[in-house]
């Protein structure tokens, strides 16, 4: 590990992973974008750029969001209950 990776906490790994967009993980999970976006939006590791406070004028803030593969299958096992230990 170099300087740089020591200092900032990043492994060149995270910085490659693959990132999808809410409509990318809808489409896949057969879900609407409104179910899931909640799901994300708070998610350390969720890449978040646009407007985040509402302006004079409008109506609705404008935030998008990309979610590294990681975080996505972290969501999905916890939404999906594979992140409990097998009982028995």
């Amino acid at each position: 590990m170099n300087v740089m990776e020591e200092r900032t906490g990043l492994e060149r790994a995270d910085f490659m992973e693959r990132h999808y967009t809410l409509g990318e993980l809808a489409k896949g999970w057969h879900m609407s974008i409104n179910t899931i976006r909640p799901w994300f939006i708070d998610q350390p590791g969720v890449i978040k750029f646009g407007v985040d406070k509402l302006k004079k004028g409008r109506k609705r803030t404008h935030v998008t969001l990309r979610v590294p593969e990681s975080v996505a299958r972290e969501v999905y096992r916890r939404r999906t209950g594979r992140d409990q230990p097998a009982k028995g």
